[in-house]
């Protein structure tokens, strides 16, 4: 079990955050509205999004379906033992959305954060990895979890 994540005082603003809600598939209660999202899993933050329906993308997410942080929200919770948490804020647009999301990462630095600790789940890889050395290397099953990891924000 790891530390919960502190948001910066220095950073952007992160008090106007409504949450954490557990990620899940249904029953988040976010708009169906532009606006900013944040994942958290303990002390680290895999995804910082953006969306004009924050909804259906988030639950995107919950559900595995085409969503590009899939991989690392997954390899975050696994690493730190700790399930996903939304945060998130409307925005009138996407546009203002979207540059709130480049003020998260600009002070931040590209999620997974903090970097030196989950720098092997960028794309997921300790995760996937470990389900291959389960599965074994040459098994069907190890290359259907490298091609979810690989092109599952596709499918």
């Amino acid at each position: 079990m790891t530390a919960r994540w502190t948001f910066d005082p220095r950073g952007p603003e992160s008090r106007t955050l409504n949450g954490p809600v557990p990620l899940a598939v249904k029953g988040m209660g976010l708009p169906a509205r532009p606006g900013l999202y944040v994942i958290t899993c303990g002390d680290c933050v895999p995804h910082v999004g953006t969306s004009g329906r924050l909804s259906s993308r988030v639950r995107m997410l919950a559900a595995l379906r085409t969503h590009r942080g899939s991989a690392e929200v997954l390899c975050a919770a696994f690493c730190t033992g700790e399930a996903p948490l939304v945060w998130w804020e409307e925005q009138p647009d996407a546009k203002t959305a979207r540059e709130r999301e480049r003020a998260f990462k600009r002070h931040y630095g590209e999620p997974p954060q903090p970097r030196p600790d989950y720098q092997a789940c960028v794309n997921g890889e300790v995760l996937l990895g470990r389900i291959v050395q389960a599965a074994g290397p040459d098994s069907w099953e190890a290359g259907f979890a490298e091609a979810v990891f690989a092109i599952g924000e596709m499918l």
